[in-house]
């Protein structure tokens, strides 16, 4: 996948980090700002452990969330931080901006050309 080409005054407020479907979907989940058991994560976006496990990584290591083990050791718990919060808000602005100034420009391309 190619990177994320930041274009000034356009892009505004979108953070690369949350740009893969996969990392958004995984704080949408979170939003809540509980506790969620690794494996109910694994169990709502169906993907492999270890594609999973490096998703949260980087997102914690952005500082969007946090980690916990269980009691038992072998799992862990994982949360939104206030932070994570606070760019995801940013995050899904910024994407609003956009959309709305590509949907000003597809209505314009439209009525002008237009019989």
């Amino acid at each position: 996948m190619a990177g994320f080409v930041r274009v000034e005054g356009f892009a505004d407020g979108i953070d690369p980090v949350l740009v893969p479907p996969v990392r958004l979907l995984i704080m949408a989940i979170l939003v809540d700002q509980q506790w969620h058991e690794f494996s109910a994560l694994h169990a709502s976006l169906r993907l492999s452990p270890p594609v999973l496990s490096k998703q949260l990584t980087t997102l914690r290591t952005a500082g969007y969330l946090d980690t916990r083990p269980s009691s038992d050791g072998r799992r862990s718990s994982w949360r939104i931080t206030d932070h994570g919060l606070d760019q995801l808000s940013m995050h899904l602005t910024g994407w609003e901006h956009l959309m709305a100034l590509a949907s000003a420009a597809v209505r314009s391309a439209r009525i002008s050309n237009q019989p």
